[in-house]
């Protein structure tokens, strides 16, 4: 076997062995939650030794960070499509249909919504790499970018409001409806709105566009 086959067959080897443990990790951390979560419950999850865990992640945070990373590209699909740039839309339909698409991966990726809502909490930027870090922020980023466009779209359009910039609309919008769903999220704020949190939501979203609208 050539010295570049064996080579080949190496990195294919260290790529399944990461992809086993983030697949064990992601078991864990969705079964006993992220605090719970320990590097010794990955490692016997995967059937491999805990030093083996370590040779490929330096710390529970950076597993987590990968799996972070997964959550953001799956959402960023459901933008994607949601933003479906070969369509003749209009700004405004953009904008409810990225907020229809954050509200279905809230529901159907519960999983990756928490994670996503662990990120924010604690020493994260600290337990992980710059580089990771910076990874993080890049993929993050791209959601907001969609939703900055379709804002953009609907300023263009003589629609939105001319004098408030694309960006901060995408930073309003997120942040109105990522509150909405990180309040109803727990069961005594839930209950202290007095709202189902899709009523909220759609709520908060009329809201929030009829201020943005050109009068």
């Amino acid at each position: 076997m050539g010295r570049s086959a064996t080579s080949s067959r190496r990195l294919k080897e260290k790529e399944d062995r990461k992809g086993l443990i983030l697949a064990a990790a992601r078991e864990v951390f969705f079964e006993v939650g992220i605090r719970r979560a320990t590097v010794d419950m990955i490692a016997a999850k995967a059937e491999i030794a805990k030093g083996t865990v370590y040779l490929y992640f330096q710390t529970k945070e950076t597993i987590l960070a990968h799996l972070l990373l997964e959550g953001l590209d799956t959402l960023h699909e459901y933008l994607t499509n949601a933003f479906d740039e070969s369509a003749a839309l209009d700004g405004e339909t953009r904008l409810r249909r990225l907020a229809a698409a954050y509200y279905d991966f809230y529901q159907l990726e519960p999983d990756y919504f928490r994670l996503m809502m662990a990120f924010d909490r604690g020493q994260f930027q600290e337990s992980v790499s710059p580089e990771l870090y910076e990874l993080i922020l890049l993929r993050s980023l791209r959601g907001l970018r969609c939703v900055a466009d379709a804002a953009q779209q609907g300023i263009h359009e003589g629609r939105l409001r001319a004098h408030v910039e694309a960006r901060q609309v995408a930073g309003m919008l997120w942040a109105a409806l990522n509150g909405v769903l990180v309040i109803t999220s727990h069961p005594l704020r839930r209950e202290l709105v007095e709202q189902e949190v899709e009523k909220l939501y759609a709520g908060v979203l009329e809201t929030m566009l009829s201020g943005l609208r050109q009068e």
